[in-house]
Protein backbone atom coordinates (compact mmCIF):
# COMPACT_ATOMS: atom_id res chain seq x y z
CA UNK A 1 0.00 0.00 0.00
CA UNK A 2 2.80 2.58 0.87
CA UNK A 3 4.84 1.73 -2.69
CA UNK A 4 1.22 2.17 -4.33
CA UNK A 5 0.30 5.20 -2.62
CA UNK A 6 3.97 6.60 -3.67
CA UNK A 7 3.59 5.94 -6.64
CA UNK A 8 0.33 7.66 -7.56
CA UNK A 9 2.09 10.76 -5.54
CA UNK A 10 4.84 10.75 -7.97
CA UNK A 11 2.31 9.73 -10.84
CA UNK A 12 0.58 13.13 -9.72
CA UNK A 13 3.34 15.24 -9.60
CA UNK A 14 3.24 18.54 -11.81
CA UNK A 15 6.64 18.19 -13.68
CA UNK A 16 5.30 14.40 -14.57
CA UNK A 17 1.54 16.36 -15.39
CA UNK A 18 3.50 18.39 -17.76
CA UNK A 19 5.52 16.11 -19.30
CA UNK A 20 2.59 13.79 -20.05
CA UNK A 21 0.55 17.21 -21.57
CA UNK A 22 3.71 18.07 -24.00
CA UNK A 23 3.74 14.19 -25.04
CA UNK A 24 0.05 13.62 -25.91
CA UNK A 25 -0.48 12.88 -29.65
CA UNK A 26 -3.43 12.67 -31.75
CA UNK A 27 -3.99 10.05 -34.55
CA UNK A 28 -3.34 11.62 -38.46
CA UNK A 29 -3.92 8.57 -40.34
CA UNK A 30 -2.47 5.54 -41.93
CA UNK A 31 -0.51 6.00 -44.79
CA UNK A 32 1.10 3.12 -47.11
CA UNK A 33 0.25 1.14 -43.72
CA UNK A 34 1.96 3.03 -41.47
CA UNK A 35 0.28 5.04 -38.50
CA UNK A 36 1.10 8.71 -38.36
CA UNK A 37 0.62 10.45 -34.98
CA UNK A 38 1.75 14.31 -34.52
CA UNK A 39 2.11 15.84 -31.04
CA UNK A 40 0.02 18.44 -29.92
CA UNK A 41 2.97 20.52 -29.07
CA UNK A 42 3.85 20.14 -32.60
CA UNK A 43 0.84 21.17 -34.28
CA UNK A 44 0.20 24.12 -32.14
CA UNK A 45 3.57 26.17 -31.93
CA UNK A 46 4.73 25.48 -35.01
CA UNK A 47 2.20 27.47 -37.34
CA UNK A 48 2.56 30.12 -34.42
CA UNK A 49 6.39 29.99 -34.71
CA UNK A 50 5.71 30.96 -38.52
CA UNK A 51 3.19 33.48 -37.98
CA UNK A 52 6.13 35.06 -36.50
CA UNK A 53 7.98 35.95 -39.62
CA UNK A 54 4.78 35.78 -42.39
CA UNK A 55 5.03 39.21 -44.27
CA UNK A 56 1.56 41.53 -43.05
CA UNK A 57 -0.60 40.36 -40.94
CA UNK A 58 -4.37 39.24 -39.85
CA UNK A 59 -6.18 36.12 -41.50
CA UNK A 60 -4.20 35.88 -44.74
CA UNK A 61 -0.82 35.70 -42.28
CA UNK A 62 -2.19 33.21 -40.18
CA UNK A 63 -3.41 31.15 -43.33
CA UNK A 64 -0.04 31.24 -44.93
CA UNK A 65 1.10 29.75 -41.24
CA UNK A 66 -0.77 26.71 -41.46
CA UNK A 67 -0.09 26.11 -45.32
CA UNK A 68 3.47 26.41 -44.24
CA UNK A 69 3.19 24.24 -41.37
CA UNK A 70 1.58 21.86 -43.09
CA UNK A 71 4.49 21.45 -45.61
CA UNK A 72 6.77 21.16 -43.04
CA UNK A 73 5.33 18.38 -41.74
CA UNK A 74 5.31 16.76 -45.25
CA UNK A 75 8.52 16.99 -45.81
CA UNK A 76 9.05 15.50 -42.46
CA UNK A 77 6.71 12.89 -43.06
CA UNK A 78 8.63 12.24 -46.41
CA UNK A 79 11.91 12.04 -44.66
CA UNK A 80 10.79 9.40 -42.54
CA UNK A 81 9.50 7.23 -45.24
CA UNK A 82 12.49 7.41 -46.79
CA UNK A 83 14.02 6.10 -43.96
CA UNK A 84 11.41 3.09 -43.94
CA UNK A 85 11.65 2.36 -47.62
CA UNK A 86 14.86 1.87 -46.55
CA UNK A 87 14.21 -0.43 -44.01
CA UNK A 88 12.35 -2.57 -45.87
CA UNK A 89 14.58 -3.55 -48.31
CA UNK A 90 16.56 -4.79 -45.28
CA UNK A 91 13.04 -6.40 -44.00
CA UNK A 92 12.61 -4.20 -40.72
CA UNK A 93 9.19 -3.24 -40.29
CA UNK A 94 8.00 0.07 -39.40
CA UNK A 95 4.21 0.56 -37.60
CA UNK A 96 4.05 4.25 -36.25
CA UNK A 97 5.96 7.20 -37.35
CA UNK A 98 5.36 10.23 -34.85
CA UNK A 99 5.60 14.03 -35.95
CA UNK A 100 7.03 16.04 -32.65
CA UNK A 101 8.25 19.93 -32.76
CA UNK A 102 11.93 18.10 -32.74
CA UNK A 103 10.75 16.55 -36.02
CA UNK A 104 9.93 13.30 -37.05
CA UNK A 105 10.83 9.39 -35.77
CA UNK A 106 10.11 6.32 -37.53
CA UNK A 107 9.43 4.01 -34.71
CA UNK A 108 11.35 1.03 -36.37
CA UNK A 109 10.43 -2.72 -35.35
CA UNK A 110 14.49 -3.45 -35.47
CA UNK A 111 17.30 -1.98 -35.42
CA UNK A 112 20.37 -2.54 -38.85
CA UNK A 113 21.50 -6.12 -38.69
CA UNK A 114 25.44 -4.84 -40.51
CA UNK A 115 26.92 -1.32 -40.94
CA UNK A 116 25.96 -1.10 -44.17
CA UNK A 117 22.42 -1.55 -43.84
CA UNK A 118 22.60 1.10 -41.39
CA UNK A 119 24.39 3.47 -43.62
CA UNK A 120 21.65 3.32 -46.38
CA UNK A 121 18.95 3.59 -44.04
CA UNK A 122 20.43 6.53 -42.99
CA UNK A 123 20.83 7.98 -46.07
CA UNK A 124 17.64 7.39 -47.67
CA UNK A 125 16.11 10.27 -45.57
CA UNK A 126 18.44 13.04 -46.55
CA UNK A 127 17.99 11.46 -50.44
CA UNK A 128 14.37 12.81 -49.72
CA UNK A 129 15.28 16.05 -49.22
CA UNK A 130 17.39 15.87 -52.53
CA UNK A 131 14.93 14.80 -54.29
CA UNK A 132 12.22 17.58 -53.25
CA UNK A 133 15.38 19.99 -54.06
CA UNK A 134 15.22 18.28 -57.75
CA UNK A 135 12.05 19.41 -58.62
CA UNK A 136 11.10 22.55 -56.63
CA UNK A 137 14.73 24.18 -56.83
CA UNK A 138 13.89 25.01 -60.79
CA UNK A 139 11.22 26.68 -60.04
CA UNK A 140 12.45 28.74 -57.22
CA UNK A 141 15.03 30.18 -60.08
CA UNK A 142 12.68 30.04 -62.61
CA UNK A 143 9.55 32.08 -60.66
CA UNK A 144 9.96 35.68 -59.24
CA UNK A 145 10.08 36.26 -55.75
CA UNK A 146 7.12 35.73 -53.78
CA UNK A 147 7.29 39.12 -52.11
CA UNK A 148 7.14 41.11 -55.88
CA UNK A 149 3.94 38.78 -56.89
CA UNK A 150 0.59 40.61 -57.51
CA UNK A 151 -2.12 38.90 -56.16
CA UNK A 152 -2.65 37.05 -52.58
CA UNK A 153 -2.88 33.80 -54.65
CA UNK A 154 0.30 34.12 -56.62
CA UNK A 155 1.82 35.41 -53.63
CA UNK A 156 1.00 32.32 -51.15
CA UNK A 157 1.91 29.59 -54.29
CA UNK A 158 5.26 31.21 -54.60
CA UNK A 159 5.80 31.40 -50.94
CA UNK A 160 4.93 28.01 -50.38
CA UNK A 161 7.48 27.24 -53.45
CA UNK A 162 9.97 29.42 -51.71
CA UNK A 163 9.37 27.63 -48.05
CA UNK A 164 9.68 24.24 -49.58
CA UNK A 165 13.09 25.01 -51.32
CA UNK A 166 14.50 26.49 -47.62
CA UNK A 167 13.33 23.70 -45.26
CA UNK A 168 14.77 20.74 -47.40
CA UNK A 169 18.13 22.99 -47.97
CA UNK A 170 17.98 23.54 -44.20
CA UNK A 171 16.98 19.76 -43.24
CA UNK A 172 19.34 17.86 -45.76
CA UNK A 173 22.33 20.32 -44.36
CA UNK A 174 21.32 19.41 -40.89
CA UNK A 175 20.75 15.86 -41.13
CA UNK A 176 24.31 15.12 -42.47
CA UNK A 177 25.94 16.86 -39.51
CA UNK A 178 27.83 13.83 -37.68
CA UNK A 179 26.43 14.59 -34.47
CA UNK A 180 24.63 10.91 -33.31
CA UNK A 181 21.82 10.22 -33.21
CA UNK A 182 21.50 12.53 -36.62
CA UNK A 183 21.45 10.75 -39.49
CA UNK A 184 24.91 12.73 -40.29
CA UNK A 185 26.40 10.53 -36.55
CA UNK A 186 24.70 6.74 -37.65
CA UNK A 187 26.71 7.47 -40.92
CA UNK A 188 29.90 8.11 -38.77
CA UNK A 189 29.01 5.22 -36.66
CA UNK A 190 28.50 3.20 -39.57
CA UNK A 191 31.71 3.66 -41.86
CA UNK A 192 33.47 3.58 -38.51
CA UNK A 193 32.00 -0.17 -37.87
CA UNK A 194 33.38 -1.26 -41.05
CA UNK A 195 37.07 -0.36 -39.91
CA UNK A 196 36.79 -1.12 -36.14
CA UNK A 197 34.46 -2.99 -33.62
CA UNK A 198 31.33 -1.75 -33.95
CA UNK A 199 30.93 -1.50 -29.91
CA UNK A 200 34.24 1.05 -30.21
CA UNK A 201 32.58 2.90 -32.97
CA UNK A 202 29.73 3.60 -31.07
CA UNK A 203 31.79 5.03 -28.11
CA UNK A 204 33.66 7.59 -31.01
CA UNK A 205 30.36 8.74 -32.77
CA UNK A 206 28.63 9.05 -29.56
CA UNK A 207 31.28 11.04 -28.34
CA UNK A 208 31.28 13.27 -31.20
CA UNK A 209 27.72 13.38 -30.45
CA UNK A 210 27.98 14.82 -26.89
CA UNK A 211 30.13 17.14 -28.01
CA UNK A 212 27.72 18.47 -30.82
CA UNK A 213 24.81 18.52 -28.78
CA UNK A 214 26.89 20.68 -26.09
CA UNK A 215 28.01 22.74 -29.16
CA UNK A 216 24.20 23.23 -29.95
CA UNK A 217 23.23 24.00 -26.51
CA UNK A 218 25.69 26.72 -26.39
CA UNK A 219 24.27 28.16 -29.79
CA UNK A 220 21.06 27.98 -28.32
CA UNK A 221 21.62 29.83 -25.35
CA UNK A 222 23.54 32.22 -27.01
CA UNK A 223 20.47 33.67 -29.01
CA UNK A 224 17.74 35.35 -27.78
CA UNK A 225 14.85 34.04 -30.41
CA UNK A 226 11.95 32.03 -29.68
CA UNK A 227 13.14 29.61 -32.38
CA UNK A 228 16.52 28.70 -30.70
CA UNK A 229 14.40 26.60 -28.26
CA UNK A 230 13.63 24.11 -30.62
CA UNK A 231 17.97 23.63 -31.30
CA UNK A 232 18.53 23.69 -27.59
CA UNK A 233 15.94 20.52 -27.07
CA UNK A 234 17.89 18.71 -30.35
CA UNK A 235 21.46 19.67 -28.40
CA UNK A 236 20.09 18.05 -25.34
CA UNK A 237 18.26 15.17 -27.37
CA UNK A 238 21.51 14.60 -28.45
CA UNK A 239 23.14 14.26 -25.19
CA UNK A 240 20.95 12.18 -23.71
CA UNK A 241 20.45 9.72 -26.71
CA UNK A 242 24.56 9.33 -27.22
CA UNK A 243 24.53 8.40 -23.46
CA UNK A 244 22.04 6.20 -23.86
CA UNK A 245 23.35 4.03 -26.92
CA UNK A 246 27.06 4.27 -24.46
CA UNK A 247 25.28 2.56 -21.75
CA UNK A 248 24.06 0.21 -24.57
CA UNK A 249 27.44 -0.49 -26.15
CA UNK A 250 29.00 -1.41 -22.76
CA UNK A 251 26.69 -4.62 -22.39
CA UNK A 252 25.68 -5.57 -25.71
CA UNK A 253 26.88 -6.00 -29.14
CA UNK A 254 25.39 -3.10 -31.82
CA UNK A 255 24.60 -5.64 -34.81
CA UNK A 256 23.17 -8.61 -33.98
CA UNK A 257 24.00 -10.94 -36.60
CA UNK A 258 22.80 -14.18 -37.99
CA UNK A 259 25.49 -15.89 -38.47
CA UNK A 260 28.23 -16.59 -35.15
CA UNK A 261 30.12 -13.87 -33.62
CA UNK A 262 33.41 -13.93 -32.61
CA UNK A 263 33.36 -11.23 -30.73
CA UNK A 264 30.40 -12.82 -28.73
CA UNK A 265 32.99 -15.30 -26.81
CA UNK A 266 34.97 -12.04 -25.48
CA UNK A 267 32.64 -9.34 -25.20
CA UNK A 268 35.63 -6.46 -23.77
CA UNK A 269 37.14 -7.45 -27.14
CA UNK A 270 36.51 -4.36 -28.20
CA UNK A 271 37.76 -1.97 -25.88
CA UNK A 272 40.87 -3.65 -26.82
CA UNK A 273 40.78 -2.45 -30.46
CA UNK A 274 40.82 -4.67 -33.53
CA UNK A 275 39.64 -5.54 -36.53
CA UNK A 276 35.71 -5.00 -37.87
CA UNK A 277 33.43 -7.96 -37.38
CA UNK A 278 33.91 -9.05 -40.83
CA UNK A 279 36.17 -8.76 -43.73
CA UNK A 280 35.59 -5.47 -45.93
CA UNK A 281 34.37 -6.43 -48.98
CA UNK A 282 37.88 -6.18 -51.77
CA UNK A 283 37.42 -3.47 -54.76
CA UNK A 284 36.63 -4.80 -58.07
CA UNK A 285 40.14 -4.66 -59.03
CA UNK A 286 41.34 -7.28 -56.51
CA UNK A 287 37.51 -8.94 -57.14
CA UNK A 288 38.87 -9.50 -60.88
CA UNK A 289 42.19 -10.41 -60.50
CA UNK A 290 40.76 -13.17 -58.24
CA UNK A 291 37.90 -14.56 -60.30
CA UNK A 292 41.24 -14.64 -63.38
CA UNK A 293 43.00 -16.74 -60.86
CA UNK A 294 40.36 -18.89 -60.28
CA UNK A 295 39.28 -19.38 -64.12
CA UNK A 296 43.32 -19.94 -64.78
CA UNK A 297 43.29 -22.68 -61.89
CA UNK A 298 39.95 -23.99 -63.23
CA UNK A 299 41.45 -24.53 -66.59
CA UNK A 300 44.92 -26.03 -65.49
CA UNK A 301 42.79 -28.67 -63.55
CA UNK A 302 40.69 -29.06 -66.71
CA UNK A 303 43.89 -29.36 -68.54
CA UNK A 304 45.86 -31.90 -65.97
CA UNK A 305 42.38 -34.35 -65.99
CA UNK A 306 42.59 -34.15 -70.17
CA UNK A 307 46.52 -35.27 -69.33
CA UNK A 308 45.79 -37.82 -66.92
CA UNK A 309 42.95 -39.69 -69.31
CA UNK A 310 45.28 -39.70 -71.85
CA UNK A 311 47.99 -41.34 -70.03
CA UNK A 312 45.79 -43.74 -68.75
CA UNK A 313 44.66 -44.79 -72.26
CA UNK A 314 48.12 -44.86 -73.41
CA UNK A 315 48.97 -47.39 -70.38
CA UNK A 316 45.85 -49.62 -71.40
CA UNK A 317 47.16 -49.87 -74.91
CA UNK A 318 50.95 -50.80 -73.66
CA UNK A 319 49.42 -53.74 -71.94
CA UNK A 320 47.75 -54.47 -75.21
CA UNK A 321 49.82 -53.91 -77.73
CA UNK A 322 53.29 -53.61 -76.12
CA UNK A 323 55.73 -50.25 -76.45
CA UNK A 324 56.50 -50.97 -79.96
CA UNK A 325 52.86 -50.81 -80.41
CA UNK A 326 52.65 -47.10 -79.89
CA UNK A 327 53.29 -43.96 -82.19
CA UNK A 328 55.06 -41.08 -81.59
CA UNK A 329 52.61 -38.77 -80.08
CA UNK A 330 51.70 -41.36 -77.32
CA UNK A 331 55.30 -41.94 -76.93
CA UNK A 332 55.77 -37.90 -76.36
CA UNK A 333 53.23 -38.20 -73.76
CA UNK A 334 54.56 -40.77 -71.89
CA UNK A 335 57.56 -39.15 -71.67
CA UNK A 336 56.07 -35.28 -70.64
CA UNK A 337 54.74 -37.96 -67.66
CA UNK A 338 57.16 -39.45 -66.68
CA UNK A 339 59.26 -35.96 -66.44
CA UNK A 340 56.33 -34.59 -64.43
CA UNK A 341 56.35 -37.53 -62.23
CA UNK A 342 59.82 -37.21 -61.24
CA UNK A 343 59.80 -33.30 -61.06
CA UNK A 344 56.71 -34.21 -58.53
CA UNK A 345 58.82 -36.60 -56.58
Amino acid sequence: MLVVTAYRDHDHSPLLQLLRLATRSFAVGTIFGVHVRMYWAAAILTPLLAWRWMPGGGAFAFTLSLVVSALLFVVVWSHEVGHIAAGWRHRIRTDLITLSPLGGLAHMNAPAATPRGELQIALAGPAVHLAWLLVFWPLRLLLPEWYTATGAMAQGALLAIWYLVAINQTLLVFNLIPFFPLDGGRCLRALLAMRVHPNRATMWATSVGIAGGALLVLLALAEQELSSFVLLLIGLSCISQSLQERRLARHALVYQHTVVDPWAADPDAWRRGGEAQGRRRPGWLARWRQARAERRAAQRAAAQQAFDREVDRILDRVHQVGMSGLDAREREVLKRASRRRRGAG
